[in-house]
């Protein structure tokens, strides 16, 4: 390990030291399973925006946008940032407004009031191995990221991320989730807004740089391939822009905010804020073909870090990266821990307290953060294993939230057909059909159709 390599370590370290000071000094606000979950509901404008945009800025953005966007240009990243943003941007238009009326904690509580206790407890298991693939995703990426500029082994690093995302996020819960996420926004923003105009000042300028990409890197929906290309381009807006709004870490986050209005309006300008700073690693990573052919685009970021900015900037570089990584995993290791505690336990223990429930949240983040870490180690693609874990929500979750929402003839036997019938029929048409087809398009479709066509059918009301 040489001498730049130690510095990067040492930032690192610190970083993490600073990330665990924050998750202690937040335990001091966990006073039962509300404040671990959602804060108590008192964030105010900072912490709303911050917690909800760092939230969604992780390894897929960073990391696997930049790698897509080298190898496909824009069309290879519709789904993240652009469908990501749309979600946040409906979300507060459309939903936040009934969650935050209706004060549940978990969105199975939502399922629960909507459809009965039985759905609710089928859709919170559904819960757990979605965000195991996310939370994955990230702790893939930060491995990544510590092998390439330390020499640290991959699968060390990845441990060290699990166990310092495990601890702050188990001591403080929704408050350090928030608290350190203000601080990891600003790391991100300041980051890319330092190596994207070197980059592009290196290539002569804005049109030089873009004069050197083929044309094709640059648009913005399907200009061949026909009807398949263009039900494909629609996946890619669905999956995370429908798929990610029945997501407990989204929930989690409108429900945190002292009001109505923070909470809406913190999600929509978080949003716009997603689609504008998501567009940098996108272009970061179009550009850097130019500049570094050889990386392969999985390391694009790092390969123009290494290249462009001295050692003290580098280190903030990283600082950046990891911010979007932890901010992220912290956020997707409360998600099903919130679920767990608070619906789970309790369909199993009725008679369970409030102490019991908030053990149940701690004592989850070590077991779903060791799960991840095992997911991490096998799976070798960011962006596959991230927006895979997203399409079982859009198949099996979104069509029941939003028919629910919606359409109050929607019933339980439909919400349950619907689930059943994306699901069974997203992994059939995984493994039966070729690669470009829209597997989780027709799923979705299909649920809709399952759920419509169910509680039309049967004459019996849901719980609503």
């Amino acid at each position: 390990m040489n001498g730049s390599q130690i510095t990067l370590l040492i930032s690192v370290i610190v970083y993490m030291a600073v990330m665990l000071g924050i998750g202690f000094w937040s335990s001091r606000k966990i006073h039962g399973t509300r404040d671990y979950i959602v804060a108590g509901g008192g964030l105010g404008w900072w912490l709303s925006i911050g917690t909800i945009f760092a939230t969604w800025f992780g390894a897929e953005t960073c990391m696997g946008s930049s790698a897509a966007a080298y190898e496909k240009g824009i069309l290879g990243v519709i789904a993240d940032p652009f469908g990501a943003g749309l979600c946040l941007i409906l979300a507060g238009f459309f939903f936040v407004r009934f969650f935050r009326r209706k004060g549940f904690t978990t969105v199975v509580d939502f399922f629960q009031y909507r459809y009965g206790r039985g759905a609710a407890s089928g859709f919170g298991v559904l819960y757990v191995p979605v965000y195991l693939g996310w939370i994955g995703g990230q702790l893939l990426a930060f491995g990544i990221i510590l092998h390439s500029l330390t020499g640290i082994p991959q699968s060390a690093a990845v441990a060290a991320a699990t166990a310092v995302v495990l601890l702050y996020t188990y001591w403080g819960g929704m408050w350090a989730d928030a608290v350190t996420d203000v601080v990891q926004m600003f790391f991100i923003l300041l980051g890319l807004l330092i190596l994207f105009p070197a980059l592009v000042s290196d290539l002569g300028g804005w049109h030089a740089a873009t004069a050197q990409i083929p044309a094709d890197f640059f648009y913005f929906y399907p200009h061949e391939g026909g009807a398949l290309a263009w039900l494909g381009y629609l996946q890619a807006w669905m999956i995370v822009g429908v798929g990610s709004l029945p997501a407990q870490d989204l929930f989690q986050r409108v429900m945190s905010p002292k009001n109505e209005t923070v909470a809406k309006w913190s999600s929509i300008i978080s949003g716009v804020m997603y689609v504008t700073v998501g567009m940098i690693p996108v272009l970061l990573g179009i550009l850097g073909r130019t500049v570094i052919p050889e990386s392969g685009g999985g390391s694009v970021l790092i390969a123009l870090s290494e290249k462009y900015l001295s050692l003290p900037l580098r280190a903030l570089m990283v600082g950046a990266l990891l911010s979007a990584i932890m901010s992220t995993a912290d956020s997707a290791l409360l998600a099903p821990a919130g679920i767990i505690g608070n619906n789970l336990v309790a369909y199993l223990a009725p008679a369970c307290g409030e102490e019991t429930r908030l053990k149940w949240c701690k004592r989850s983040i070590p077991l779903v953060g060791l799960a991840s870490l095992f997911l991490a180690v096998y799976f070798k693609n960011v962006y596959t294993l991230c927006t895979q874990s997203w399409g079982i929500l859009l198949v099996g979750v979104a069509a029941p939230m939003i028919a629910g929402m919606f359409w109050k003839r929607a019933t339980t036997a439909g919400a349950m057909a619907g689930f059943a019938a994306g699901t069974v029929s997203w992994i059939l048409f995984s493994f039966f059909l070729p690669e470009s087809y829209p597997a989780e398009l027709m799923a979705f479709i299909l649920s809709c159709l399952a759920l419509a066509a169910t509680s039309l059918a049967n004459k019996k009301s849901s719980v609503f």
